[in-house]
């Protein structure tokens, strides 16, 4: 009966540590707010088709946000997104200054899943999400020095940007450059993977603007301002921001409302756009190319991620729109300002000094608003994959299974360690009942056969086949 017992215990373990049918909802949402705003959420479930493909669905989601106690606070149910997964905002209390929890809820095959984040809510506190972006040191934004091509001659400024932050290869981006004194044209050279159909445009407003298409993984331009006579004033060379596969975004603000325009290989479709305030993730969106306008925003400066699903944070089209505050000073200064009072930033924005300092007066303020958000455009903030309501289950099981597999080892042990001390009882017994035979026969018993009898070191060999199935139920490779 012991192999039997040894592969009822082994086929019970087997079975115990096969993964439960917990559905794989997954939430992702910030992990700090202030009292009184909101924060995007986005919700979907990860499953898998008849053919065993990764698919993405959207069942209905309700998002709670509970305190320590577990009192629900505030709840939103989150919307269908045009693209995957669902989607929306929720409210945080004004005067809340706590840790709390939000809890995503879903009934999925007629099981009722949930995931929980912890959410810091504090007044001054501010965003941990990370900001930057994958890419190669040839596809990062870089400007050369100033070459003045006259002695005792120094250009105040020629300052290229490209106004989408990067540009996305066999799509159209702009270059749009600042000069800081008058100049009678800019011109711009290609030097390696880039295509400009304009190469020389005389400034309007202290701006001049090229079209250009990055032709490979990267690329670089020379910028030359040109004098009354056609000769060179100043020139630097720029290497180009280029994010491969990505999405190029653009927004503009008529009477408050955000329009989002976009551009994406293999033409337009549906996007994500998530919305950012100060780095804070506070409304989550999707649109259509047919209805490209966001819901009212709000007075301020707001960072835009356009993507095209759920897992794409790093090629995310990135574009800024500023919203003007009542009596404000404008909405120029209104974004200098905030560009400057981002503490990340590594020195000091001349283009935004100048706004502020009012030396640029003259400037139209579109063309002001496309040049200050050029730079920081090109990091994007990432979100992250989302928690998974799959992990806290992983986790229990994987500690259960733990102790399963000790329990499985220790008892194949006994068992072995029985059925041993059995063999030996008999191998003892058998080897007295041969003495006794021999001492009966006396003189006349045979002489010993060489070699040991065939029973001798069983219980040895069982016990050593008892430790290796023991063994066997440790192994995490197959229990």
């Amino acid at each position: 009966m012991s192999p039997l017992l040894v592969a009822i215990i082994l086929a019970a373990l087997w079975m115990a540590g096969a993964p439960p049918l917990v559905p794989d909802l997954r939430l992702s949402a910030p992990m700090v707010a202030r009292p009184g705003t909101t924060i995007g959420l986005r919700a979907w479930q990860v499953d898998e088709d008849e053919d065993g493909y990764i698919v993405i669905e959207a069942p209905a989601v309700v998002v709670q946000l509970r305190d320590a106690g577990g009192m629900v606070l505030a709840r939103t149910e989150l919307e269908k997104s045009l693209v995957q997964g669902r989607e929306g905002h929720l409210q945080i209390p004004a005067g809340l200054d706590e840790v709390v929890t939000l809890v995503a809820l879903s009934e999925i095959d007629g099981r009722e899943v949930s995931v929980e984040r912890t959410l810091y809510v504090r007044e001054s506190i501010e965003s941990r999400l990370l900001k930057g972006r994958a890419v190669n040191a040839f596809q990062a934004y870089e400007l050369g020095p100033i070459r003045a091509a006259r002695a005792g001659r120094e250009a105040r400024a020629l300052d290229p940007r490209v106004e989408e932050g990067a540009c996305v290869p066999d799509l159209p981006c702009w270059l749009s450059v600042w000069v800081g004194e008058p100049v009678e044209a800019v011109r711009l050279r290609p030097i390696a993977g880039a295509r400009v159909e304009s190469r020389t445009v005389p400034p309007l407003n202290g701006f001049a603007r090229f079209p250009v298409v990055v032709a490979g993984s990267e690329g670089r331009v020379e910028v030359e301002a040109l004098g009354k006579d056609g000769l060179i004033v100043a020139a630097r060379e720029v290497r180009l921001p280029v994010v491969p596969g990505g999405v190029v975004a653009r927004a503009s603000v008529t009477e408050g409302r955000v329009e989002v325009q976009w551009e994406q290989l293999g033409g337009r479709a549906p996007v994500l756009v998530d919305v950012f305030q100060d780095r804070r993730w506070m409304h989550a969106f999707s649109l259509s190319p047919d209805a490209p306008l966001l819901p009212p925003l709000g007075p301020g400066v707001w960072r835009l991620q356009v993507r095209s699903d759920l897992f794409s944070d790093n090629t995310a089209g990135v574009a800024y729109a500023t919203v003007a505050e009542p009596q404000g000073l404008g909405r120029a200064r209104q974004a200098a300002e905030a560009l400057l009072a981002d503490a990340d930033r590594e020195g000091l924005d001349p283009l935004a000094m100048a706004i502020i300092d009012g030396t640029v007066a003259e400037a139209d303020e579109d063309d002001l608003l496309r040049a200050l958000f050029a730079i920081p455009s090109f990091d994007v903030v990432v979100i992250g994959p989302g928690a998974s309501a799959r992990f806290g289950v992983d986790e229990t099981l994987e500690q259960k299974q733990e102790l399963r597999r000790w329990l499985a080892a220790g008892a194949i042990l006994l068992i072995g360690l029985v059925v041993s001390m059995v063999l030996l009882r008999i191998e003892l017994l058998a080897q007295a009942h041969a003495r006794r035979l021999l001492d009966d026969f006396g003189d006349e018993a045979p002489p010993p056969r060489g070699g040991a009898p065939s029973g001798r070191g069983l219980w040895a060999f069982v016990l050593l086949v008892f430790v290796l199935m023991a063994v066997l139920a440790l192994s995490k490779r197959w229990f």
